[in-house]
């Protein structure tokens, strides 16, 4: 077979896994498992065993499972509607998988054990995917961030009017849903917040909280609907907002932030949404009160 024929035959594999990876991504959303391991440690898998099957003896087999993926993740960008922070998330665990899957298969494979290829990635991949995700309830995840204000001020600056799209963190300008308005008001328990976010490609949605308990000190809201496509990766329980005296001068208030990891698996995504929540508690306490270091 000619350079050029081989060239060509190369192409159409790679058309073909692609085509085959975006058949098996509609599958997955289809019966609602693009939240789970299915999609971010099984679609890998199968992207990289088919390359690997069909490109005869590749000079660097990591290479090509990497093309594979990186053109995989340029087609979704365009056509699945993903935005660039879920593919830049979900960037190290597809590259991970693939490079396991190579190292796997090229293992066996320098060893004339053909045969052995898949029995030999069943641990592996069992072990990533971490099937127990299917069979218990998700923990409950608690983040706390805290800035340190002047005495002057008090938990009443949460019925402010302020402008949440200002000065946000990195996240929410590489494509995360960005803080649209705030409607209502008041601090006594049954007043309720609507939080608007506006997605790039849900467009807006709502998350809407109502206060349970308020005292001098500290002011719980719990969530009563959230349709934004925040809902997505995570489902939020319940924010707090305290107040602590550290000084004659000096106040600490800290936001905390309750919500459950449903992406899988969750060892990869729970401390993502961690950073993730972190950074939004941060913003909203800075947002709300003037801090000073």
């Amino acid at each position: 077979m000619s350079t050029q024929n081989k060239s060509k035959n190369i192409l159409y594999i790679l058309i073909g896994v692609l085509l085959a990876g975006s058949i098996s991504y509609r599958l997955i959303s289809n019966q609602d498992l693009e939240k789970t391991s299915i999609l971010f440690i099984g679609l890998p898998t199968i992207l990289s065993i088919l390359i690997l099957r069909f490109v005869s003896t590749p000079k660097t087999a990591y290479g090509v499972v990497f093309l594979v993926i990186t053109l995989f993740f340029l087609v979704s960008a365009i056509l699945l509607g993903e935005g660039f922070v879920c593919i830049l998330y979900a960037a190290p665990i597809f590259y991970g998988v693939g490079a396991i899957v190579a190292f796997i298969i090229e293992f066996f494979r320098k060893r004339n054990k053909n045969n052995l290829n898949l029995l030999g990635l069943i641990p592996a991949i069992l072990l990533l995917a971490q099937p127990s995700d299917f069979f218990h309830k998700r923990d409950l995840q608690t983040v706390t961030r805290s800035i340190i204000v002047d005495n002057q001020a008090t938990l009443e600056n949460i019925n402010n009017e302020v402008n949440l799209s200002n000065s946000l963190p990195y996240l929410f300008k590489l494509g995360f849903p960005k803080p649209a308005g705030v409607m209502g008001s008041g601090l006594t328990a049954g007043d309720t917040r609507d939080i608007q976010f506006m997605s790039n490609t849900k467009g807006i949605g709502t998350l809407s909280i109502a206060v349970i308990s308020n005292d001098e000190n500290k002011i719980v809201f719990d969530v009563t609907k959230d349709n934004t496509h925040i809902n997505h990766w995570l489902t939020w329980k319940r924010f707090e907002v305290k107040k602590d005296k550290i000084s004659e001068s000096k106040i600490k208030i800290s936001w905390t932030s309750q919500f459950e990891c449903d992406l899988g698996p969750t060892w990869y995504f729970e401390p993502l949404e961690r950073h993730a929540v972190g950074l939004m508690n941060l913003h909203l306490l800075q947002s709300f009160f003037a801090t000073q270091e």
